[in-house]
């Protein structure tokens, strides 16, 4: 996720922050230093209210990071890699690099994550009601932690995707229809009903008089709700262009130069004339590297003439699919590594290029012309 500040790894997993989990943090630590634990334990001095709500939002984080790191963790164990953790203002997302190709494999997945927050929950009570329920910062602590996960754990089994609980629904519905985009289609509409009721109750809640708890749940109603929407044509997106090869969009014919190629030939004769914004660059029919518009900006236009373009051409990472690949592998690619295009590479030949704007262009024509939706041809 962009925004996103990275603070270590664990079992090979990034695990960062979203710039926005630094507002809840701030929020979370005021509510509970100026609200909850007040009106849970009156007679405290004003720095142990602001120390233990500190330490309290510390810990939630902690159980969120416990919370997405299941996920992760059964996401590896199914051989799904996982590329980072981000937290962000409303909880957390595991960054997949695949989606889980069976239904099994996605209730798993879905299903620990709130098991873990449920885990959790039981541990700190025990741990509250074994102290002798004492009126203490850090039993008070050890109580809000019991509560913050039983309320993590339910909230996340409601039944609407992306929650969860939706992730499970669907992973029934398709397991027996066979059919991703209906048992998506399903669970986010599913997901959208609750968006839409935790917006009500918000509302009513603001119109009580209490503002900020009103504010907070319409605000969650609103993410639950655009999120489920937005997961659902992801899916549904996805789900269509798996049916595309490569080679149904790809350009046989598309133009490469050599690693001799200067650069204000390849500026004139490809970026010019063919409003073109990368090339392949090949040499004698071997894949060598690729030279976009951002490798030209490394020289001054004053020595272009003089610069081959092996000089500043990409040689490594580079991105490639292959004719057979389908759209959505393609697609998965240029998102994962913010890059604009893929190369097209066969049996360690140049092949083409592919790029956003070419998939781009399939699918508003694809939708304009009311083609078959199924199937690539």
């Amino acid at each position: 996720m962009k925004s996103s500040f990275r603070l270590f790894r664990v079992a090979g997993i990034d695990i960062g922050i979203h710039y926005t989990w630094i507002f809840i943090f701030v929020f979370f630590s005021w509510s509970l230093a100026q609200g909850y634990f007040p009106q849970q334990n009156p007679g405290w001095s004003t720095a142990t209210y602001w120390i233990t709500g500190i330490i309290a939002s510390l810990l939630i984080f902690v159980s969120v990071l416990l919370h997405e790191l299941a996920h992760s963790l059964v996401a590896k164990r199914r051989g799904i890699p996982v590329s980072s953790i981000t937290l962000f203002i409303l909880g957390g997302v595991s960054n997949l690099e695949e989606e889980p190709k069976k239904p099994a494999i996605e209730f798993t997945m879905a299903i620990v994550g709130p098991l873990t927050s449920l885990v959790l929950a039981l541990i700190f009570w025990g741990l509250y009601h074994l102290s002798g329920n004492t009126n203490t910062p850090l039993m008070a602590t050890i109580n809000y932690m019991a509560v913050i996960n039983l309320f993590l754990g339910i909230f996340n089994l409601l039944p609407g995707f992306p929650l969860d609980g939706g992730r499970v629904l669907r992973s029934i519905i398709w397991g027996s229809t066979n059919d991703l985009i209906k048992s998506t289609n399903i669970a986010a509409r599913v997901g959208q009903f609750f968006g839409w009721a935790f917006i009500g109750f918000g509302l009513y809640l603001l119109l009580s008089g209490n503002f900020v708890n009103g504010l907070w749940i319409a605000f969650i109603g609103w993410f639950l709700n655009s999120s489920a929407d937005a997961s659902r044509k992801e899916i549904t997106l996805r789900e269509r262009l798996s049916h595309i090869k490569v080679r149904e969009l790809m350009n046989p014919n598309i133009e490469t130069i050599t690693t001799e190629t200067t650069v204000e030939e390849m500026v004139t004769n490809i970026f010019r004339k063919q409003h073109g914004r990368a090339v392949p660059v090949c040499q004698d029919g071997q894949l060598m590297g690729i030279a976009t518009i951002t490798d030209v900006k490394k020289i001054p236009q004053d020595r272009w003439a003089m610069t081959p373009v092996k000089q500043i051409m990409t040689t490594g990472p580079l991105y490639t699919v292959s004719p057979e690949d389908n759209l959505n592998t393609a697609m998965m690619l240029i998102a994962q590594h913010d890059i604009n295009q893929v190369l097209i590479k066969e049996t360690g030949k140049c092949a083409g290029l592919l790029s956003r704007a070419d998939i781009i262009r399939l699918i508003q024509m694809r939708h304009e012309l009311d083609l078959p939706k199924n199937r690539g041809s």
